[in-house]
């Protein structure tokens, strides 16, 4: 089970401008590791807005991003730490 966020235009949160948004972007990643999640997916734009989609282990990430890249979107995973910053992975 993964947990869906949907933005409007941005693809990563390293495209964050202002400071607010970058402290928002740490307590959702503080949010999700209080419920499990250990992962989190950016999933760039297709036909819509980007999305964010958290989940608990390698295995689930990669049963979510291997459609999406086939579909030509682009996909980041990313490791939570316990501070709320993330750590990108490489697939």
């Amino acid at each position: 089970m993964s947990v869906v966020l949907r933005y409007d235009i941005r693809v990563s949160p390293r495209e964050l401008s202002d400071p607010q948004e970058l402290v928002l972007e740490i307590r959702l990643n503080l949010l999700a590791l209080e419920y499990g999640y250990r992962y989190r997916l950016d999933i760039g734009p297709g036909h819509g807005g980007a999305r964010v989609e958290f989940v608990r282990t390698i295995r689930e990430a990669r049963c979510v991003g291997a459609p999406e890249r086939r579909a030509g979107r682009l996909v980041l995973l990313f490791k939570i730490h316990p501070d709320g910053t993330l750590m990108r992975y490489t697939w």
